[in-house]
């Protein structure tokens, strides 16, 4: 009986483990069958969450450093009697300041017209500093923002209002080119002295392009100098030099010796 007994119960006890054992089988089964890996959601709470920022791992050009952020900063260009007759360029949202000597006394005045480009933003005279002489000028000043693309015109005549042109009068003729921004060059560079054409300051930047600027400030005419600069491109004017590309300075800044 007793043997019995041990035997039934070792038998109830095998019979217990298979259920057991048939039962985490079954469960595994159906986790892996639903595409689901168990302790799948821990481990990736308790992991590092990966980079999404991949294009911050990826160097690009250098970019120009400076005040400007995402756009190029409008400027202030001033003009006077002396510059009759020149080109300019600039882009939009740049003031222009024409400055002129007018003496209203006389009755001579300027007569100024510009082109639909140009917005009058403010029109004023100013009369000289010295009160003891009657009857002496002062200067006439017109402030413009450029508001159009293309060819722009500022012209003036100085004369009398009551008579008629005869050619002989003083004159003023401004044209300015209006570069869209994109077209503008916008690079890091290192100032050079170039033993051609009798010497000058060219401009190399960071892959070895080579700039000719036709008005680098004496500032910024020194051997090594390393500036961030915008210009604007004058691929229609033929250097002497034959070297590099022929820009002109719009805006430059030193960032290193």
């Amino acid at each position: 009986m007793k043997e019995n007994k041990r035997g039934f119960l070792l038998l109830i006890t095998v019979l217990s483990l298979s259920f057991v054992l048939i039962s985490g089988c079954t469960d595994t089964e159906n986790e892996m069958d639903s595409g689901e890996i168990p302790g799948a959601d821990e481990q990736w709470k308790e992991s590092e969450q990966p980079d999404t920022d991949g294009e911050n791992d990826i160097t690009g050009e250098e970019e120009v450093t400076g005040d400007n952020g995402d756009g190029v900063e409008p400027i202030t260009v001033m003009f006077f009697e002396n510059d009759s007759g020149s080109t300019a360029n600039a882009i939009q949202g740049d003031t222009l300041i024409v400055v002129l000597e007018e003496n209203p006394s006389t009755g001579y005045s300027w007569n100024l017209s510009a082109s639909p480009g140009l917005l009058l933003a403010d029109d004023l005279y100013e009369a000289g500093t010295d009160d003891e002489m009657t009857g002496a000028g002062g200067t006439h000043k017109w402030i413009f923002e450029v508001t159009g693309d293309e060819e722009q015109t500022i012209a003036a005549v100085y004369q009398r209002p009551w008579e008629n042109v005869t050619g002989n009068e003083r004159v003023f003729y401004l044209t300015i080119n209006v570069i869209p921004e994109d077209k503008l060059i916008k690079a890091n560079g290192s100032v050079n002295y170039i033993e051609l054409e009798g010497g000058f300051y060219g401009i190399t930047d960071k892959n070895g392009t080579h700039y000719d600027p036709v008005n680098l400030d004496e500032e910024l005419k020194k051997e090594g100098l390393k500036i961030c600069f915008t210009a604007y491109p004058l691929d229609n004017m033929v250097s002497i030099h034959m070297w590099g590309r022929t820009i002109e300075i719009r805006s430059a800044e030193i960032t290193g010796r």
